[in-house]
């Protein structure tokens, strides 16, 4: 075990060392193309387009319960106006052998939760379509903007597609979104190993024989 666990954080270091910094706030223009890594997890493959300059998309990562609930939030910075329109994508991948999840803990994404910020403006209209895979499809509209939280097959990774559309899918969100955050949660799925309930077993069996022999 001791061997596989160390097997397995150098393979981890060596992968995604010596290019994964910490996820941390700032804009979306300095992910795209890049990768970085939060906790046990590794954010990779992002892409956009969109009428909000990608230099003016703030981006932030949030931990909450202990890691076991994260997300990434997107929005405009002050000025540059609402997402009209956009086309967004990343992976998220949960590794082994990373704080939290080192043997025999075996942490998965068990449940998906995504948002959106629709502008609260009289008459305004809009499609945001979520794709997770593996995971749910959301339909978000004005007044209906929250999806999940949805629960799914345990999964190691998910790529996330989210785009923006007007009305019926569409032209441009109208007057648009301030802001959409994706939000994932993930649970130790490992499964206790039958070897150490066997031990137990012998043990006990053992106290019962020695207990006899003395009376």
């Amino acid at each position: 075990m001791r061997k596989f666990l160390f097997l397995s954080m150098t393979v981890c270091a060596s992968v995604f060392g010596a290019s994964v910094g910490t996820c941390t706030q700032g804009t979306l223009s300095g992910l795209i193309g890049n990768t970085c890594g939060l906790g046990d997890k590794i954010f990779t493959n992002f892409s956009y387009t969109g009428n909000v300059d990608p230099a003016n998309v703030g981006v932030d990562f949030q931990m909450a319960g202990n890691g076991t609930e994260f997300r990434i939030i997107l929005a405009p910075t002050t000025g540059a106006g609402f997402f009209t329109n956009f086309t967004f994508t990343d992976t998220i991948t949960v590794v082994p052998g990373l704080a939290p999840n080192i043997a025999p803990a075996a942490y998965q994404i068990v449940s998906v939760k995504d948002q959106s910020n629709f502008s609260a403006a009289a008459g305004s209209a809009g499609l945001l379509n979520i794709v997770n895979s593996s995971g749910p499809t959301y339909n978000l509209v004005p007044g209906n903007e929250t999806g999940g939280a949805t629960a799914i097959a345990p999964v190691n990774t998910v790529t996330t597609t989210a785009k923006l559309t007007g009305a019926n899918g569409t032209g441009s969100a109208s007057p648009g979104l301030s802001s959409f955050e994706l939000g994932y949660l993930q649970a130790n799925t490992a499964v206790p190993e039958p070897a150490p309930y066997a031990l137990i077993g012998i043990g006990l069996l053992g106290l019962g024989v020695l207990r006899k022999r003395r009376a």
